[in-house]
């Protein structure tokens, strides 16, 4: 199967993107360095005027299958990430190259390394581990296992005092 780039209305179409590298590669004035966490996977991020998208190449058509899941949490009302796109069947010189998952930044967000990080919002740190347990919570009534529940993998937002 070729090249296939599904992505959702009402954002970029990313066509401008050099999808024919592997991430690491990349040169394009497109790419930003917002405050990020750590991640297993190559992340590259993209803006298109004020928004920023995270793009993570993933083996094994699991980008489709992180797209669905997020999509799914999302409908079930889940605080997930916004999936907007995934790039499939790419390839560089004839040999297959990882498939892209492409997610809407999350305005106003950190990763906790940036929380832990600060002193000064040391008073967050339980609020945080709090924000976490609870979506786990919510989930779990949502009918998901969330087997990789780590604070890497999760983002916290000031929302009115909360996050």
């Amino acid at each position: 199967m070729g090249f296939r780039f599904t992505t959702r209305a009402g954002h970029p179409t990313f066509v401008d993107l050099p999808w024919e590298q592997p991430l690491t590669e990349w040169d394009t004035d497109r790419l930003v360095a917002p405050v990020r966490g750590i991640s297993r996977h190559v992340v590259r991020f993209v803006a298109y005027g004020p928004d920023l998208y995270a793009l993570k190449e993933l083996p094994d058509r699991l980008a489709e299958k992180e797209y669905r899941l997020l999509r799914e949490l999302d409908e079930r009302l889940v605080p997930v990430v916004e999936a907007v796109g995934v790039a499939t069947g790419r390839t560089a010189a004839g040999e297959p190259l990882d498939d892209v998952l492409i997610t809407r930044h999350l305005r106003y967000s950190l990763p906790y390394r940036a929380l832990f990080g600060q002193a000064s919002l040391a008073a967050l740190w339980d609020p945080m581990l709090d924000a976490l347990a609870q979506l786990i919570v919510r989930a779990h009534l949502a009918g998901f296992f969330w087997g990789d529940c780590s604070l890497s993998n999760t983002l916290f937002r000031r929302d009115a005092g909360a996050l």
